[in-house]
């Protein structure tokens, strides 16, 4: 096996979200959108970095003096110089009451497939690995490395995907992947423009290319109330989707804000504070839609 490694924020195991069955899901870190209900922030970087838990810190102040760089400055909290910060991590090693957290670390595909063997017995019969992110193809050869081992050691695979990537990545990475989680986010270029950062057409063509190549795809549509639940939008989608041969189904995943905690922690601006979370009476009233247009359509991942 190549002995490069990938950037992985995040484990999480007995996952039922992530596709079929129970699955160990692999969260790379790095991701070229920048979408405003993004639920994990933590995974935009392709880099390790530091956060911060407020209801943890005592204002010690140990960060502040341990840095060899002088990257840090403490006010009510850390500030920390990302052009001075070299993430050695003795700030992290030292805080007193684990205040500050490493965000990211580097796996082959050796230690990977050891982390995943630990749940072999119950993702075999009927789940497998999902390798999510951030946006996987940001790493492509170590995800297509990790995708061949997995496949290699008999387990069902799935890519959670935005779709904005090279698509000789996606048909490379499809002869090795079982399922691809597809998002969807808005139809409308410069909408899509202005709430992710980057155009939808790279993304829509890829996916019609991906679905000529008979792969199997699962459309994910995250529902956002203001910027995409309005008719117009999800018939545009629609309309779009039935050009598609191989969809597997569609999951309409409610937005919601539990994920604000983890911009304070990061220093970012949360921009959707004034947007609730859908009613499910509103969520099922979109199943309907796609329901009565022909698509299997579920609520949640």
């Amino acid at each position: 096996m190549s002995g490069f490694k990938g950037l992985i924020f995040d484990i999480k195991r007995y996952s039922i979200h992530d596709g079929p069955g129970l699955r160990t899901t692999i969260f790379f870190k790095g991701c070229p959108l920048r979408c405003w209900w993004c639920h994990n922030p933590e995974s935009q970087l392709n880099k390790m970095e530091i956060i911060h838990y407020q209801n943890k810190c005592i204002a010690c102040k140990t960060c502040e003096a341990i840095c060899p760089k002088n990257a840090i400055q403490f006010k009510d909290k850390p500030i920390i110089n990302k052009n001075s910060c070299d993430l050695c991590g003795l700030c992290v090693d030292n805080c007193p009451t684990n205040a500050l957290e490493m965000v990211g670390k580097y796996y082959s595909v050796e230690e990977l497939l050891d982390e995943v063997a630990k749940e072999r017995d119950f993702v075999e019969e009927s789940g497998g690995v999902t390798i999510s992110g951030g946006e996987p193809f940001m790493q492509y050869e170590f995800l297509v490395e990790l995708l061949k081992a997995l496949k290699e050691n008999g387990y069902h695979t799935a890519v959670d995907t935005t779709g904005y990537t090279k698509i000789d990545y996606l048909l490379e990475a499809a002869k090795y992947c079982d399922l691809f989680m597809y998002d969807i986010k808005h139809m409308d270029d410069e909408k899509h423009k202005l709430y992710t950062g980057v155009s939808n057409r790279i993304i829509l063509n890829n996916l019609l290319e991906l679905d000529k190549s008979g792969a199997k795809i699962n459309i994910r549509i995250p529902i956002i109330p203001t910027i995409n639940d309005d008719e117009k939008n999800i018939m545009k989608t629609i309309a779009f989707l039935k050009q598609l041969k191989n969809i597997t189904n569609i999951d309409l995943l409610p937005y919601h804000n539990m994920m604000i905690d983890k911009y304070s922690r990061l220093s970012k601006k949360f921009k959707l504070n004034h947007v609730n979370k859908p009613s499910n009476e509103r969520m099922e009233e979109i199943r309907e839609i796609f329901v009565k247009q022909g698509f299997k359509t579920g609520i949640g991942g």
